[in-house]
């Protein structure tokens, strides 16, 4: 969820920077971009990160993303055929990465034979574990997932699996190439604009790629990543022509003059890791606890201003829950008496960490340290960047981590990435470290299943034994909200932060 900005220097309120547009273009032929959170680097081999994905998904391209209806939508693969437990992707004709290279299948194929080799540091080689590939023309690509899995379209779909190029990269040995340093200056892509400059934490600077498939209407763009109230600021001021606003900033949003304001529903939410590495926090009864002691519904009503849910499980698509889960309601006594039960030491110290920068995520970081602090536990609040907050979960050195986002509406295969014994972090995005072999057990077979409503009876089954273990302290499913200035035409808003520029190459200014 992101943050950026310029061209030459933009006026950033709070930090004194010059607009960036004044000096390499007018702002009639660029656009101001809100990155909430500042990206390390753009390599489709490292753990997703929000505000990199959300610069990676105009800079490079995949097979297929998902669109703002949580339906699946072609890119560079045109269609896609599912039989005899393979997926046949057939590619786009006469395709060029922005350098003029032709594009072809031999790009996809090493892509995902780089991104399948734990040998490259790939964060989605659990992903892809034991999956062949093949690539036996020019515009066909083969996946054979290890078992039968029709969800596997989820694992790759955006803002995951970004082509990346062989004439670029090929050959750097594979064990090495996780530090190219083309990964801090990704010059080469298939998305509709080339990178031009990341000015450190002041703006990403990007380019209309000549080569894209399509005329691309805006010149320039600018991803500026600051916090949310300065982007709301500057939306205010003309400054700024996108923004995922937050749920506080909702009402003085809606009284700006020339922006409209559009809501959508989170295929992710956020949450809270919990390292049950950690002999602490291994019993599920402190985890239960710990959301018994959190007033969530208030959080929703008066922090999101309405705008969410409260969320029970690890699953989000509609279909793959049952009726009823544990909803943890608050309360303060039965979460004492829980962790007195599982013998819980008021001596304890516990840390919470998060990046700051968004409001409703910054004030509930300050009520679940009141929460927890009521119910028994003390807990240490940490501000941390993105980079030290990712290092800690490799590493294992945070107790509690506060975070959000994910894509997981399309279908519930995609929840996996965050409980499969199989996807600890960094290999996945398993960051609580939470292993159920039961719980694996049963979702392979439900994705073995093509029968819908044999998968969906499963699925229950599995957000049931989920809720039951709290493998993360679940707290809302908020509204993704997005202010768009009367100038920018065409944005179909998104409620996956991550993929809020999904439709860019279709943008264009008024006149």
């Amino acid at each position: 969820m992101n943050r950026l900005s310029g061209a030459l220097l933009v006026l950033v309120l709070a930090t004194g920077c010059a607009d960036p547009t004044s000096a390499q273009g007018s702002r009639h032929n660029a656009i101001n971009l809100h990155l909430y959170q500042k990206p390390k680097r753009f390599s489709p081999l490292d753990p997703p990160s929000g505000p990199d994905q959300q610069v990676m998904t105009l800079i490079f391209d995949n097979l297929l993303t998902v669109d703002d209806s949580y339906a699946y939508a072609p890119r560079l693969a045109e269609r896609w055929d599912l039989a005899d437990g393979r997926i046949t992707f057939h590619l786009r004709r006469g395709l060029k990465w922005s350098d003029g290279t032709p594009f072809t299948s031999k790009d996809v194929l090493f892509t995902y034979r780089l991104l399948a080799d734990v040998r490259s540091g790939s964060a989605m080689a659990g992903k892809l574990a034991g999956a062949a590939f093949e690539a036996p023309d020019d515009t066909t690509f083969v996946i054979r997932p290890a078992s039968r899995n029709v969800g596997f379209l989820s694992l790759i779909a955006g803002p995951f699996a970004f082509i990346l190029p062989e004439h670029v990269l090929g050959g750097e040995p594979v064990d090495r190439i996780a530090g190219h340093p083309f990964f801090n200056r990704p010059t080469v892509g298939l998305g509709p604009y080339t990178f031009v400059r990341y000015q450190t934490d002041q703006y990403v600077e990007l380019a209309a790629n000549p080569h894209y498939r399509k005329p691309i209407a805006i010149p320039r763009i600018f991803l500026k990543p600051v916090s949310s109230d300065v982007a709301t600021a500057q939306l205010g001021t003309g400054e700024m022509d996108l923004v995922q606003v937050s749920p506080t900033d909702l009402r003085a949003v809606a009284g700006l003059s020339g922006v409209t304001v559009s809501a959508r529903p989170s295929p992710g939410f956020i949450r809270m890791a919990v390292d049950q590495s950690d002999p602490r926090f291994a019993d599920p009864r402190i985890r239960r606890a710990m959301l018994h002691a959190i007033d969530r519904a208030t959080l929703v009503a008066k922090l999101l201003d309405g705008r969410g849910r409260v969320q029970n499980s690890s699953f989000v698509t509609p279909w793959a829950l049952p009726g009823t889960l544990d909803e943890y309601a608050y309360d303060p006594a039965k979460a004492r008496s829980l962790l007195a039960e599982a013998g819980w030491r008021a001596s304890e110290t516990v840390t919470l960490s998060w990046i700051p920068g968004q409001r409703d995520r910054d004030v509930a970081a300050t009520v679940v340290q009141g929460a927890l602090g009521a119910a028994g536990m003390t807990v240490e609040l940490k501000q941390v960047q993105a980079a030290e907050l990712l290092e800690s979960y490799e590493r294992r050195t945070f107790d509690l981590a506060l975070f959000g986002g994910g894509s997981y509406a399309v279908d519930p295969s995609s929840s996996l990435t965050i409980v499969n014994c199989a996807a600890f972090y960094p290999a996945g995005a398993n960051i609580s470290n939470f292993c159920d072999r039961s719980l694996d057990a049963l979702t392979a077979r439900a994705d073995a299943l093509t029968d819908r409503r044999r998968r969906a009876r499963l699925y229950r089954e599995a957000a049931s034994m989920d809720n039951a273990q709290v493998p993360y302290l679940w707290l809302y499913n908020p509204d993704t909200l997005w202010a768009t200035s009367s100038r920018l035409r065409g944005v179909k808003p998104s409620g996956d932060f991550t993929t809020g520029f999904w439709n860019a190459d279709e943008w264009t200014l008024a006149d």
